[in-house]
């Protein structure tokens, strides 16, 4: 028994997944802020246009990544420890840059049957997002997102 949307395993392979499609494989290509995967994790396993998302289930993903930011923080202290990630601290905005160590990871895991419905999910996610959602701002995600679905938001 476990809750889904709380579960590492859960969390690793979401991650996993965002980084590759993202691709997010070396240190200039690297993901930005590893903050932001609290508020995609839900975008990559429910469906990747995040307006085609009910107002209530956009605040419930908003209210729930809160929570796994702290998660996600021990999260790459493992995915790191185990060489799957490589991670550097981003000094302007004072956070966790990380990118995917595509050599470690096992060569089935990115079996498009396994996770087709994932990586369609991040692909259309990358389509509609204005910007680059490995490089841009936490803030601008947030604002991208919630914030122009009509949720209320606060500091992030």
């Amino acid at each position: 028994m476990f809750i889904q949307k709380e579960d590492y395993n859960y969390l690793a392979y979401s991650t996993i997944i965002l980084l590759k499609v993202l691709d997010c494989t070396n240190e200039e290509k690297r993901f930005r802020d590893f903050r932001k995967i609290a508020y995609l994790v839900d975008f990559v396993n429910e469906g990747g246009e995040p307006s085609l998302f009910e107002e209530q289930q956009l605040a419930d993903i908003y209210n729930k990544a809160q929570i796994k930011k702290k998660l996600l923080h021990h999260l790459i202290i493992v995915l790191k420890n185990r060489e799957l990630i490589s991670v550097s601290v981003n000094k302007s905005s004072q956070t966790i840059d990380l990118w995917l160590n595509k050599e470690f990871i096992p060569g089935d895991f990115f079996d498009t049957e396994i996770f087709e419905n994932e990586i369609a999910n991040v692909t259309e996610l990358k389509r509609v997002m204005t910007l680059k959602v490995r490089s841009m701002p936490i803030k601008s995600l947030v604002k991208k997102i919630f914030d122009d679905n009509n949720i209320l938001t606060w500091g992030v």
